[in-house]
């Protein structure tokens, strides 16, 4: 029976529950006050009842006994005025003497009466007449020839009354709390829920219209605004990475087009003619490798930048800088035997949290594009210092340097600073790319300063630790 109630209340809408559970908790916490605030009065009212009786009875006893002479049948028999005077409404008083028959009585109000019950000693309880509740109290009376009892009964109507209409005030507030806490409990939700209600309609008009739309922003600092303006972010975020996917395809495509192009047309002239012509046959073959070796270094280099784009692995290799810079550079001395290579390191650098293959796949993209852009001056500087907590490691050249307006360009995928150039040396524009992406999976930075026909200067940060 639970668990089908609460499948069934699992399927209501968040709006329907909210309401219910607060209609429900309100009801439950009135209904608890409610309870006990009746028990308490109930209890309240009937010790005054029992005060009331109890006090009545000590009067009459003491009116009674205060006679010069004990009281006798004759006076007893003749205070009926006095009991008519101490009488309440919906109260008997009367006088009987040890064998039951009433001397004086004087009842106010029409109810039933219990038989004489003479006694020895003062009691006050709780009976039930005819279903009726009632407080009797008896005490005992003694004169010089008298022994009698005087008896009173007091109906609790005042009592019955007053809880009756107690239990109507309380029943008719606890309705009407019900029914505002359902209201306002439904308005509540509402509002709680319009974030909601306006996240699903943005995501609807995301997917019919695209990645434009966001949500409006709210003033209230709560954790739905706060969902707000992480949903806004995260659709920032896909809407610039779709974007950065449609120009990557776009740059690629245009990349892989220009080749292509040049294959198809040197493969169309060998098959029309070139075949029997050894020198167009040689040059359309040289000019077929050369493309096949720029398509071969295009698509490694867009392995490269996926590869480093994904998120980064713990790493727990450390890779001794001096030593690789030095090894890099007495390679590329021999590649490049014209170039100048200066190397400038500090005294005992420490390892640090990167890869070497990493170090050195950053290096050689920093050192191929200066050695690409330096033809006129071959001379470049590397150095590596420790600053505080972080490695910084400098390639310095004295090329064409870089236009002001091209310098927020150049980490782009496929920007070339001087197009016709990159195209003659093999470049692809994806290698800064590819370096500040790996850098950043280590948690450095990069920077570059340059200057037109001055030179340029690129700038690393890494941690030296993780």
């Amino acid at each position: 029976m639970i668990k089908k109630i609460s499948s069934h209340f699992n399927r209501l809408r968040w709006q329907t529950k909210l309401v219910l559970s607060c209609s429900t908790a309100i009801f439950l916490t009135f209904f608890l006050f409610s309870f006990l605030e009746y028990h308490i009065v109930s209890k309240w009212m009937m010790n005054r009842e029992e005060i009331a009786i109890n006090r009545t009875m000590s009067d009459i006893t003491t009116f009674y006994n205060a006679k010069s002479n004990k009281p006798n049948r004759g006076e007893i028999k003749n205070s009926q005025t006095f009991l008519r005077k101490m009488n309440d409404k919906d109260q008997l008083i009367r006088v009987y003497d040890k064998d039951g028959h009433v001397l004086v009585s004087d009842k106010n109000g029409d109810f039933p009466v219990l038989e004489a019950a003479p006694t020895r000693k003062k009691v006050t309880q709780r009976v039930s007449i005819e279903g009726d509740e009632a407080f009797v109290s008896r005490a005992p009376l003694k004169g010089d020839d008298f022994t009698g009892t005087v008896e009173i009964v007091r109906q609790l109507n005042n009592y019955r009354r007053m809880m009756g209409y107690l239990f109507w005030v309380m029943t008719i507030f606890g309705v009407a709390a019900i029914i505002f806490s359902a209201i306002s409990g439904y308005l509540l939700a509402k509002q709680l829920l319009k974030p909601v209600r306006d996240l699903a309609k943005a995501m609807k008009q995301i997917k019919e219209t695209g990645f434009q739309e966001r949500m409006n922003g709210y003033k209230q600092k709560d954790e739905l605004t706060a969902l707000t303006n992480v949903f806004n972010e995260m659709m920032d975020e896909i809407e610039k990475s779709f974007l950065l996917q449609k120009q990557f395809v776009e740059d690629a495509s245009h990349e892989l087009r220009t080749p292509v192009s040049i294959l198809e047309g040197h493969l169309s002239l060998l098959n029309r003619w070139g075949k029997k012509d050894s020198a167009i046959l040689d040059e359309s073959l040289e000019a077929s490798l050369q493309e096949v070796t720029r398509l071969k270094k295009l698509i490694n280099d867009l392995l490269h930048i996926t590869r480093a784009e994904h998120p980064r692995l713990i790493n727990e290799e450390k890779t001794d800088i001096s030593e690789t810079l030095h090894q890099l550079v007495k390679n590329l001395e021999i590649v490049h035997p014209d170039y100048n290579l200066f190397l400038e390191v500090g005294q005992r650098l420490p390892k640090i949290p990167i890869s070497r293959q990493h170090m050195e796949q950053i290096m050689i993209i920093l050192l191929d594009n200066a050695i690409q852009y330096s033809s006129n001056n071959k001379e470049i500087w590397i150095t590596a210092m420790l600053e505080g907590e972080e490695m910084i490691i400098s390639v310095v050249d004295s090329g064409i340097g870089i236009r002001s307006e091209d310098l927020a360009k150049v980490f782009n995928r496929f920007y070339r600073v001087d197009q016709a150039r990159s195209r003659e040396n093999g470049g692809t524009g994806l290698g800064l790319s590819i370096a500040q992406r790996l850098i950043k999976k280590y948690n450095g930075t990069i920077s570059i300063e340059s200057q037109e026909g001055v030179g340029t200067t690129v700038k690393m940060a890494l941690p030296c630790s993780i």
